[in-house]
């Protein structure tokens, strides 16, 4: 039987074929690895190459910040050397909502310190969306002093430079004023404002971790470069004449408003500009708009019998007239035609023309105007300077209106010579009679006398310019006479003085309101110049609707009389301090040598500054005493003579310490008020508040508390 054996075979295992569907999982997988890696590679090759330096630049702005380094804007001064306007440091608040810790009490520090409510102060600070919020600019006083205990990391304190005005009201319409920004809005802060404002510097600051900026002596610094500082033509002591006598006059007549400048006649440099109602640019939020602008020379008006000069020059210049021809007045009353009739209020028969003048004659000066021939009378009006501007470096002027030869109608030139169908500015007026006081030349007015250093050394002054000769020496000189004989026998018998001889022009217009002319509205106005014989000051004044009277011989001349009088005997304008004789107090009393002496000013209630710039104008030395902010006692006293270059003593005191009240008697008011306001004292005013102080209660040296009223009766 056969044998059957069991053969096993072994079978090695086989690997499973992959499934291609899994496979292409895979690929997926794998491209799409690929394709976010190619997308990382392209996004670093935008970020580090295409987009590097942006992105690197915002990565900064996250740790670094500019700080700006605000320039010091430049100081105004007067023509001596006093402090008009200048900077104080004063303190901005604002806050970051984002990290305000007590809004609460937040809200009721500023409420104290600025006023208001406290749910309108709480409301201000929860603001979204922003990370600064304004609250308060440019704080002095006792606010800041409160507000420094407030202890918030919300709470943002930046120091500000403040401008200030230290004469106030007293020429603010040419030095101007500022915004918060302490950008010019208007006069000489506006036209000079690139010099004045200077250029801002930075300061490149690093943030830490919990975002405050911190300096970094490694990161960028730019300097500021500070304004420049000005020194103007005005002289403050006869801006405070003119405008205190201003206003006393618009009181007096009742009008509306009033102008009045002055200037020398020879350099063209304005003295004083002023016109009311004013502002006080220390707070010209709260002043109206046209208060800014200086009449003088944005405002026109018909000058009346004042035009007469000029006319009278051209016809004189051209030999068509002579002062002792006879002419007839026609009894006050010319039929010039039919529609037109001119009329005096001084009848007059047959007079000579320098008559006529004395009395200011319509009718005979529209007969000589009639002598010339259109384009030879075009010619001199527009030579003298009407109907152009005169380039004064103000902003806001205006050119008048003049006809021109071809826009005459029948009675244009016989109108025009005695003020009407012509608008001129108060500061051609005065330009033109400046003509005829220096000799017949045209002079450009200026405010700029000049750029100065820190130090007070002159870097660049204005060269006064002569623009034309429109008359001879000769004529200027005939005109010169007449004026003269208008003030001592004429119609401007007011404006005389006692001490010097006065020329001048009386000028009655009536207003143009609504295309008709009527006896209610009228503009009064009297121009002149002193001293008579060799002139210094052209000055003219200027009242508009004035009510107690209207003849500018009436109104307008007296106020020219009592600014000329103070500015002749209180300022000496452009003349040497008078030389005094001093007397050695021996016992025989025998004079000695006459040393070169002045009159010791008033520099009670000036600040550090101010005081030392008026000391420094009269070649005086200054000691100072005291912590004090400003003057508060002097030795020697205001109005002593004292030789130059000695030692004035200054009592600045220190008066949170003082308790007695000071004397302010002789001051102006503004200084009283200053001083007074050092001590804590409330004072209460009566009288006119442009005049010095005669009276005060209680008196000086008397013991009191703080926040006592006291009592300033003003003369």
């Amino acid at each position: 039987m056969p044998v059957i054996t069991e053969h096993h075979t072994e079978y090695a295992p086989t690997r499973p074929r992959p499934s291609h569907k899994g496979r292409w999982r895979l690929y997926a997988v794998g491209i799409l690895f690929a394709l976010a890696m190619a997308g990382v590679i392209a996004r670093l090759f935008v970020l580090q190459v295409v987009k590097g330096e942006e992105y690197a630049e915002l990565a900064q702005k996250q740790y670094e910040s500019k700080a700006p380094l605000q320039a010091d804007r430049g100081t105004i001064l007067d023509r001596n050397g006093t402090l008009l306007a200048t900077n104080i440091p004063a303190l901005s608040f604002a806050v970051d909502p984002n990290h305000i810790e007590e809004p609460e009490i937040l809200a009721e520090a500023f409420a104290e310190s600025f006023g208001g409510d406290v749910a309108l102060w709480r409301k201000k600070i929860a603001a979204e969306n922003t990370s600064f919020v304004w609250i308060k600019r440019k704080v002095v006083g006792e606010a800041i002093n409160r507000m420094k205990e407030i202890d918030d990391a919300g709470l943002i304190t930046i120091s500000e430079p403040l401008r200030r005005f230290e004469y106030g009201s007293y020429g603010a319409q040419v030095v101007g004023c500022v915004n918060l920004d302490n950008d010019g809005l208007s006069g000489v802060e506006l036209f000079y404002n690139t010099s004045l404002r200077g250029l801002d510097g930075y300061m490149v600051m690093q943030r830490d971790a919990l975002g405050r900026r911190r300096p970094d002596i490694d990161l960028p610094l730019v300097d500021p470069q500070h304004g420049e500082n000005l020194q103007l033509t005005i002289d403050i002591i006869i801006q405070s004449i003119v405008e205190d006598e201003l206003a006393r006059g618009i009181k007096s007549a009742d009008a509306t408003t009033g102008t009045a400048l002055a200037l020398d006649p020879r350099t063209g440099e304005i003295l004083a500009m002023a016109s009311l109602p004013s502002f006080d640019p220390n707070t010209p939020g709260a002043a109206e708009q046209s208060n800014f602008h200086p009449r003088g020379i944005t405002n026109t008006y018909e000058p009346g019998s004042t035009i007469k000069g000029i006319i009278a020059a051209a016809a004189l210049e051209e030999g068509l007239i002579s002062p002792d021809e006879l002419i007839d007045g026609e009894g006050g009353e010319y039929h010039l035609t039919d529609d037109y009739v001119i009329r005096d209020d001084h009848p007059l028969g047959l007079v000579s023309f320098a008559d006529a003048f004395r009395w200011s004659s319509n009718i005979i000066f529209a007969k000589v105007a009639g002598r010339l021939d259109r384009s030879t009378f075009y010619k001199y009006v527009r030579d003298f300077g009407f109907g152009v501007s005169t380039g004064i470096d103000l902003p806001g002027e205006v050119r008048g209106e003049v006809k021109k030869p071809e826009e005459f109608s029948e009675g244009t030139q016989e109108f025009m010579a005695y003020g009407y169908q012509i608008a001129v500015t108060p500061l051609q007026l005065a330009v033109a009679y400046a003509a005829i006081a220096n000799g017949g030349v045209i002079v450009r007015p200026h405010i700029l006398k000049g750029k100065i250093t820190t130090n007070g050394g002159l870097l660049e002054e204005t060269e006064s310019q002569g623009v034309r000769r429109v008359i001879s020496e000769e004529t200027a000189a005939t005109i010169c006479r007449m004026l003269i004989d208008v003030v001592e026998n004429g119609t401007g018998r007011i404006a005389q003085t006692t001490s010097i001889p006065v020329a001048g022009k009386t000028g009655t217009a009536q207003i143009l309101h609504e295309g008709s002319y009527g006896n209610q509205r009228y503009n009064a106005s009297f121009i002149g110049f002193f001293p008579a014989d060799d002139p210094e000051v052209v000055l003219l004044v200027l009242l508009s609707e004035p009510k107690n009277g209207y003849y500018g011989g009436r109104v307008a001349a007296p106020i020219f009389s009592s600014i000329a009088k103070r500015v002749i005997n209180v300022t000496m304008v452009n003349r040497e301090p008078e030389l005094l004789q001093v007397i050695d107090e021996t016992e025989d009393s025998n004079p000695v040598e006459s040393v070169e002496a002045i009159i010791v000013p008033d520099m009670r209630g000036l600040d550090n500054d101010a005081a030392i710039r008026m000391a420094l104008s009269c070649r005086l030395k200054t000691s100072m005493q005291g912590m004090g902010k400003r003057v508060l006692a002097q030795h020697p006293a205001p109005g002593e003579p004292i030789n130059r270059g000695e030692v004035i003593y200054l009592n600045f005191g220190d008066s949170a310490r003082m308790h007695v009240v000071p004397d302010v008697r002789g001051m102006t008011t503004r200084r009283a008020l200053a001083v007074l306001n050092e001590y804590r004292l409330q004072p209460s005013i009566v009288g006119t508040t442009g005049g010095v102080i005669g009276e005060q209660r209680p008196l000086p040296g008397t013991r009191v508390s703080r926040n006592e009223h006291i009592r300033l009766q003003c003369q």
